[in-house]
C-alpha cells in the first residue's frame, strides 16, 4: 500500500467530480445527502474562515477512478453548493472577513456570494489522500481506525467486520437500482439496503444443517463470519436474476422494508425451483395491495420482525405461496 498527498482547489475539485474522476460509491461509505443543512453550511463557513476541514482519503482503481472511502459528505456538500442551484447556507452565519472586508454570507447560495467571497473558495486548498496498491483489508484498517471512538451504526459496523469477498457481494447488492424503488429517501441513505441483502442470503442459506432465522443484530453479525467461506456463486446468479426481473418498468413498488427479504427469497426458491416467475410477481402484487387486510400475515409479526419466530413464521408463509404456485 502506498499513497500520496495531493492539494486541489475546491473548484477544480468539483470539476473533476463533474468528469467522474471521482466516484462517492464505496462499500465503506454512506449514500450521500446524510448531513442537514445546518452541517453542509458550517464545512462551507469553515472553509472561509481558519478552521481546518478533514481531508478526503480515496483509492485509485484499475480504471483510474478514485473511489473515496473517507469524505464522501464532505466532498458532495462542496460540489452541491458550488452547482449552480445549489442550497443556501444557514440564515444564522456570521459574515466573513476576506482582505479586510466584511461581507455577509447567511442565507445565500453560491452565485449570490460576492466575488471576493466566491474567489476564496474557488481557492480553497482540499487535502486529498490518494491510495494506490491497497487491498480491502488495508482500507478496512483504515476506515476502522478513522473511525475509533466515533459511533457507527450497525450498517457500518458490520461493513468492518466483513470480508472483502463478503462486503463485494453485499455492496453489489445494494447498489441495485431495485433498491432506490421500493425504500424511501431516508432508508436508502441509511443504506437500510445493505441488511436486506444480508437477512436474504440469510434466508437462502438457512436449511437442515443452518438455522439463519434470527435478524437479531448479533446474529447477522455471525452470519456474515459465517458466510466468507460459504458464498454460492450459483445463488448469487439467482438473485440477481430476481431483482432485475422485479426491477423492469418505472412503476415504484410500495411493500414494507421488512417484508423485501422474505420477497426475494421467494423469487430466488421460484427461479430455483422451476416455476412460473410471472405467477410469483402476481402473487406478490396480490401481497402488497392487500397487505393492510391481511390478519393472518400480520399475526406473524406479533413476536416481532427479527425474533426467529417471527422470521420463521413467515419463511413458510413464502415457501408456501412458491409451492403452490
Amino acid at each position: 500500500m502506498d499513497y500520496v498527498v495531493k492539494r486541489q482547489s475546491a473548484k477544480n475539485f468539483t470539476k473533476d467530480i463533474a468528469k467522474e474522476k471521482y466516484s462517492m460509491k464505496h462499500k465503506f461509505q454512506r449514500q450521500e445527502n446524510q448531513w442537514s443543512n445546518r452541517q453542509k453550511s458550517l464545512l462551507i463557513d469553515s472553509m472561509l474562515r481558519p478552521y481546518p476541514i478533514d481531508p478526503v482519503r480515496c483509492e485509485v482503481g484499475s480504471d483510474d477512478v478514485r473511489r473515496i472511502f473517507d469524505g464522501v459528505q464532505r466532498a458532495t456538500t462542496v460540489r452541491d453548493f458550488f452547482k449552480e442551484n445549489g442550497f443556501r447556507l444557514a440564515k444564522d452565519l456570521k459574515p466573513v472577513t476576506v482582505d479586510g472586508e466584511v461581507y455577509e454570507i447567511a442565507g445565500k447560495k453560491y452565485a449570490q456570494l460576492d466575488e471576493a467571497v466566491q474567489d476564496k473558495l474557488n481557492d480553497y486548498e482540499m487535502t486529498i489522500y490518494v491510495f494506490t496498491d491497497c487491498t480491502g483489508e488495508d482500507i478496512r484498517e483504515m476506515f476502522t481506525r478513522q473511525n475509533n471512538g466515533k459511533p457507527l451504526n450497525n450498517t457500518q459496523k458490520r461493513t468492518a467486520i466483513e470480508s472483502e469477498k463478503v462486503s463485494d457481494v453485499i455492496f453489489n447488492f445494494a447498489d441495485h437500482e431495485f433498491f432506490a424503488k421500493v425504500l424511501t429517501d431516508a432508508q436508502y441513505k441509511k443504506d437500510v439496503q445493505r441488511d436486506l441483502i444480508r437477512e436474504t442470503l440469510m434466508l437462502i442459506n438457512t436449511n437442515e444443517e443452518n438455522d439463519f432465522t434470527s435478524f437479531r443484530a448479533k446474529d447477522i453479525d455471525s452470519f456474515v463470519v459465517w458466510y466468507d467461506e460459504n458464498i454460492n456463486a450459483t445463488d448469487i446468479s439467482i438473485l440477481t436474476d430476481v431483482l432485475d426481473a422485479f426491477n423492469t418498468g418505472d412503476e415504484v413498488i410500495k411493500v414494507k422494508s421488512t417484508s423485501i427479504p422474505m420477497i426475494l427469497y421467494g423469487g430466488y426458491k421460484c427461479i430455483k425451483d422451476g416455476k412460473d416467475f410471472r405467477k410469483f410477481e402476481a402473487a406478490v402484487n396480490e401481497f402488497v395491495e392487500n397487505y393492510d387486510s391481511n390478519e393472518a400475515y400480520k399475526q406473524l409479526v406479533q413476536s416481532g420482525t427479527t425474533a426467529s419466530a417471527g422470521v420463521k413464521a413467515r419463511l413458510q408463509y413464502w415457501n408456501n405461496v412458491v409451492d403452490n404456485l
